[in-house]
């Protein structure tokens, strides 16, 4: 058809791609967030006061944003010189729907924990808090709402986000090779938009909207895109105003959520009012705040640094394997919060202490869960590139991209 070729013809005209291939840099840091993320997602444990969401506006929910992002950018955007529109629309929406299959297993998971705990310890706010009363109160409705994306448990709603944000990314990606101010001018648009309360995706049965309203995040996902398109082979140049002015931002942020060190009380709560640091439409306080941390880490190369040492090791074998991680440990931060509530309730041990203990033995567990899957990863591989030695057989690609 001829608008499908004026389409293609126009993306082949720009020279500019990303890079193919893994960057052991980004899987540094996409493992490493997933650690913090699991952290915060155990309610009330030791550890999460350590996490970075205490000393600055923004927390993991920026930067898992921001990395998935640049990844897409990295496995899809080559694509599009090639003239593979429609196949990168088609492999975005193959993975949406992989992460929208996930993400009911791990709500059916989280009920299912969250049920037993109740059983077990009769401790009401294990089926009410964080949106649970809905499924529990009224089952058909419930289940309908989490099958409709309608309702989302609390910790469990950052997927429907990247669900949303999948289907958007062939869109901006079509943009931005169009031209990087045509994708820029229109995600701001949206983002504007959402932030006027135009564009939001309603919750059902209950009242409201989603938490994490994907019209306005789309806009730190397109930034991540963009890095990873026209940044990350190049590297994000230095500039002395900026850098010293994301330090001074960000040792601000520090000053206004660890309350002074104490000597300011209320600092935070009264910055809150006056600033913008809603979570829920990505308050640009929150956006300013990770781009900067984010600049100031790239100038410092602090991946590169870390990702040599034995932690980085364990941190980019975890960002290889970044969904069944992610799953596993959504489930267990579910299990956390039971086994806390049964230690609270059924003994005088301290939940906190417990929380800890647990948190620790889960971040093990996921460190040996990728080392799990690595290890089958070789297994896997190693008799077909035998096979592929063999004369007459031809190795296949099977059209997959790595995450």
């Amino acid at each position: 058809m001829l608008w499908r070729s004026l389409i293609i013809k126009k993306l082949r005209g720009s020279g500019m791609h990303a890079p193919v291939g893994r960057n052991p840099a980004i899987d540094f840091w996409r493992g490493l967030i997933l650690v913090v993320i699991f952290i915060n997602h155990v309610p009330g444990n030791l550890l999460e006061h350590l996490t970075p969401r205490n000393y600055g506006f923004s927390d993991a929910a920026e930067a898992f944003v921001f990395i998935s992002g640049l990844s897409v950018a990295l496995v899809y955007y080559p694509k599009l010189p090639q003239g593979d529109v429609f196949g990168v629309v088609r492999r975005c929406f193959r993975r949406s729907l992989q992460l929208y299959r996930m993400h009911l297993v791990l709500t059916g998971v989280a009920v299912a924990l969250f049920s037993v705990g109740y059983v077990a310890s009769e401790d009401i706010r294990l089926i009410e808090a964080h949106g649970r009363g809905t499924v529990f109160d009224d089952t058909a409705r419930g289940i309908t709402g989490v099958l409709l994306l309608g309702h989302q448990l609390g910790y469990f709603n950052i997927l429907p986000l990247y669900i949303m944000l999948m289907l958007w990314a062939p869109v901006a990606m079509v943009l931005m090779r169009i031209h990087v101010a045509l994708a820029a001018a229109v995600s701001i648009g949206i983002y504007v938009l959402a932030r006027i309360d135009v564009l939001s995706l309603p919750s059902w049965p209950e009242p409201g909207r989603w938490f994490f309203n994907p019209f306005a995040w789309q806009l730190l996902f397109t930034i991540g895109i963009a890095a990873g398109a026209f940044f990350v082979r190049t590297g994000m140049p230095y500039r002395r105003i900026a850098f010293a002015g994301a330090v001074v931002f960000l040792a601000a942020s520090f000053v206004v959520m660890t309350d002074a060190l104490g000597f300011a009380p209320n600092l935070l709560w009264s910055t809150f009012v006056n600033f913008d640091l809603v979570k829920s439409d990505l308050g640009l306080s929150r956006l300013l705040h990770f781009l900067a941390l984010a600049y100031v880490v790239t100038q410092l190369r602090l991946g590169q640094a870390l990702q040599g040492t034995a932690l980085g090791g364990e941190m980019r074998r975890l960002g290889r394997n970044a969904l069944p991680v992610f799953a596993v440990g959504s489930a267990l931060s579910a299990l956390g919060e039971v086994i806390m509530t049964l230690a609270a309730v059924k003994s005088s041990a301290s939940p906190h202490i417990v929380g800890m203990v647990f948190t620790i033995l889960g971040i093990l567990g996921l460190l040996l869960l990728a080392r799990y899957l690595e290890w089958k990863k070789q297994g896997s591989t190693a008799p077909r590139q035998e096979r592929a030695r063999e004369p007459g057989l031809v190795s296949v690609s099977s059209g997959r991209f790595p995450h």
